[in-house]
């Protein structure tokens, strides 16, 4: 065989090897029908405990090839914590595949997060043999679904009457009020009209008076003013222990999102970190779960996307705040960068920290991702979230995974604020209550009897369902976007594939032969805090030969394939394979030197990737 011997290249497999399933009702039409019916559900309603986990029981029962349905532990009061695991199971077990942790209601009267994360689960399951993006995602990646966290605070939420901050906690037994009894002195619907409102009683010397259309209590502002006036008791509720107090010891113990180790304080997470049966259900799964790569946490309230960055770094001394500490963007602040970013993309969101080198691809990820979030959610901030013994933390500075904590509703300013000057003032508010709610989001002041202050006036504020967690009419707007949102970030995870593939002549029988190895997606294949940790599981790189084609091994090493292209460089695949690491949007090249020993062989390129999936090319050889 001589030297100038030309090959010809066929390509006769390529990209993933992973299992595909076939999709059995294709719709490709976006006003078609995607399943919705296959399991009808309303959307415009709140579930209660047992309402909740009936709906998860069904939908695990009506797709057993998708969903199963387990109990990761018990709350204090036994109730269990249910979790769905969903993933196409035809295409690899659960297990074996990235997966996205997905959870709601850490705080009891946060329950829209439990809607959210019920819903994403039903959006799955129905559309998977309709909408061709589930069906790929589902075939690639696994959602762990825990809709209810804190299900003893969430069931009373939901069934009882309580106040838009109650209950909040899990319902450990805590003496408030330092009398020896335990939670003896709580909030109370007074009147029993299902609601929790605030109390006032008539006082010659009160600080408020009714509004002129009788319908809120407002201060008085001129104290010579001659008018009813009211002294504001509280929240509803009755002095039960007899110490002249009310509400003084109610339910609820430690902060459940204080109390995951990451920057675990005594004061918010007490008596000790994963104290409660509920957090440590869930921390304890997660430890067997090495599969999980991103988190989201369902909260209330404030339309923030607050996601774990980084730990932050000092800058140098005369260095600008949020200057990177080289690079060709050194003389921009985060902000100038922002403003030209923001001429051509108005969701576009830059975190003002500077972080070490090894954990910059982490933040320039997260940045990526919270921009096609803002998107998606609209009327919705990023922001860095906290660490204080929060789930989310503990995600992303203990597993390495990325985490983001959303902070669902809030204020309706994004509806309310018809002047536009960022706040909601007491008559737009009411305005919004008026005409989009058809009045039906307010306690309009009445009197009532009560047992230990006599006479007492009640009202004034808004119903449970207003502030803190939408009106039912709202609830699928903002599920729908929140399960598009963390679809968009599944259909980010990294996806290993093959790229340009050249044969390039050496000396006589021998060719270099190399291959791109790219990841398009934003994610890579392993967080900078993964590697940090020593989590991250390397990708790794194998090629062999066949028919008259064998491998010549090499050193290991960068090598110039081209003689006229000294600049790029490729990566010599090791006999026993070569570890790597791709990030976001980043492409390798790899290459083996081949003796072609007959006239036709083949090489094979093989990659291996934990969170990436797997990939295989291989490339026949022909003399001609």
């Amino acid at each position: 065989m001589k030297k100038n011997i030309i090959l010809m290249l066929a390509i006769l497999l390529a990209g993933s090897l992973a299992a595909v399933s076939a999709q059995s009702k294709l719709q490709t039409n976006p006003g078609g029908y995607h399943g919705e019916l296959d399991y009808p559900m309303s959307w415009k309603r709140y579930y209660g405990y047992e309402e909740w986990t009936k709906i998860m029981r069904e939908l695990q029962k009506k797709y057993p090839q998708l969903a199963d349905i387990q109990s990761i532990g018990k709350s204090r009061m036994g109730r269990d914590q249910l979790l769905l695991t969903i993933t196409a199971k035809s295409t690899g077990k659960p297990e074996t595949k990235r997966a996205m942790w997905v959870d709601g209601a850490i705080h009891g009267n946060e329950v829209n997060g439990i809607t959210c994360s019920l819903y994403l689960a039903w959006y799955l399951l129905t559309r998977y043999d309709y909408d061709p993006f589930v069906h790929e995602i589902l075939d690639r990646t696994t959602f762990y679904i825990l809709p209810g966290l804190n299900v003893d605070a969430n069931d009373s939420y939901v069934r009882f009457p309580n106040t838009e901050n109650n209950p909040r906690e899990p319902y450990r037994p805590a003496d408030d009020d330092g009398d020896g009894l335990f939670d003896e002195d709580q909030t109370e619907d007074v009147d029993g009209d299902g609601e929790l409102s605030v109390m006032y009683v008539e006082d010659p010397a009160g600080e408020f008076k009714l509004s002129p259309d009788k319908r809120r209590f407002v201060r008085v502002d001129d104290i010579r003013e001659e008018v009813r006036r009211f002294r504001r008791v509280g929240a509803e509720g009755f002095d039960n222990d007899g110490d002249g107090q009310i509400n003084e010891d109610d339910i609820g113990g430690p902060d459940p999102n204080r109390n995951f180790p990451y920057g675990w304080s005594l004061d918010a997470g007490y008596p000790y970190p994963m104290s409660e049966a509920e957090t440590r259900n869930v921390f304890e799964f997660q430890l067997t779960l090495p599969n999980i790569f991103a988190s989201f946490h369902y909260h209330n309230t404030g339309r923030l996307i607050m996601f774990q960055a980084p730990p932050a770094v000092r800058p140098p001394a005369g260095q600008a705040p949020g200057a990177p500490a080289m690079g060709p963007r050194a003389q921009q602040t985060v902000q100038q960068r922002l403003e030209e970013l923001r001429k051509t993309d108005k969701y576009a969101y830059l975190a003002d920290r500077q972080v070490a080198p090894e954990y910059q691809h982490d933040l320039d990820v997260q940045n990526e991702i919270v921009s096609a979030g803002a998107r998606i959610l609209k009327d919705y901030t990023p922001t860095i979230g906290g660490l204080s013994g929060q789930a989310h933390a503990a995600t992303y500075y203990m597993f390495g995974a990325y985490s983001y904590l959303i902070e669902l509703w809030g204020s309706p300013a994004f509806e309310a604020d018809i002047d536009s000057d960022g706040q909601v003032s007491e008559e737009e508010f009411m305005k919004w209550v008026d005409i989009e709610l058809m009045g039906e989001g307010w306690v309009l002041p009445h009197k009532a009897k009560h047992p230990d202050v006599g006479e007492v006036w009640i009202g004034g504020t808004s119903r449970k369902h207003v502030g803190r967690t939408p009106p039912a009419r709202y609830i699928e707007t903002e599920a729908l976007r929140n399960a598009n949102f963390v679809l968009y970030a599944a259909s980010q995870f990294p996806k290993i594939d093959f790229g340009e593939v050249k044969v390039t002549p050496a000396t006589g029988d021998l060719y270099w032969v190399e291959v791109e190895v790219k990841n398009d997606k934003a994610y890579p294949t392993s967080s900078d805090r993964a590697v940090a940790l020593k989590r991250a599981v390397m990708d790794r790189i194998t090629a062999s030969a066949g028919g008259g084609a064998e491998i010549v091994e090499v050193p290991a090493a960068s090598t110039a394939v081209d003689p006229w292209n000294r600049a790029a460089q490729s990566e010599v695949v090791a006999a026993k394979g070569t570890e790597f690491r791709l990030k976001g949007h980043e492409t390798k090249r790899f290459c083996v030197l081949v003796k072609m020993t007959g006239a036709a062989g083949s090489v094979e390129f093989a990659v291996r990737s934990k969170m990436g999936g797997p990939a295989a090319k291989r490339i026949t050889l022909k003399a001609e």
